[in-house]
Formats: C-alpha cells, structure tokens, sequence
C-alpha cells in the first residue's frame, strides 16, 4: 500500500537504471549506486499521472492511455 512505500527504508527501493554500464557490483556498490536518494516517491495523483503518461509512447497509444489512465485512477481511488 501507499503507507508502505513511504516508511520502507530507502536501501530496499533500488533504481537499477542508474547501474554504470561495465561495472562489476557486489551487494554494497549496488546499494551505493543505485539507491534512490530520499527514498520511494508516493504515489503521483492521477492528474499528475495522466500529465506523465502523456509523454509517453504506446504501440497503440490511442486505445491503450486511456486504459492505462483508467486503471491507474481506479487503482488509486481504491487505495
């Protein structure tokens, strides 16, 4: 939930995007790297969500944003 994700220790939400291409990680480097400063985001409100989601491209973005706007808002009205 979204409580969860708040209060979780920031080392076990690792962004492994942030991994350099070619480096050889043991557990501590990695957790170095590619923490993700402050912690996990909450959750964005759907409005936001919606605004991001527009920056994104879909194979077939004019069925599948509104879906996933849909879903998303769903999801986050239940919680």
């Amino acid at each position: 939930n979204a409580w969860a994700s708040l209060t979780k220790r920031r080392e076990l939400s690792l962004d492994l995007g942030l991994m350099r291409d070619g480096e050889e990680y043991d557990f501590l480097s990695l957790i170095f790297d590619c923490i993700q400063h402050g912690g996990r985001r909450p959750p964005l409100l759907p409005s936001q969500f919606a605004a991001e989601l527009e920056t994104k491209s879909f194979t077939n973005g004019k069925v599948d944003k509104p879906l996933v706007k849909r879903l998303y808002e769903a999801a986050f009205k239940e919680q």
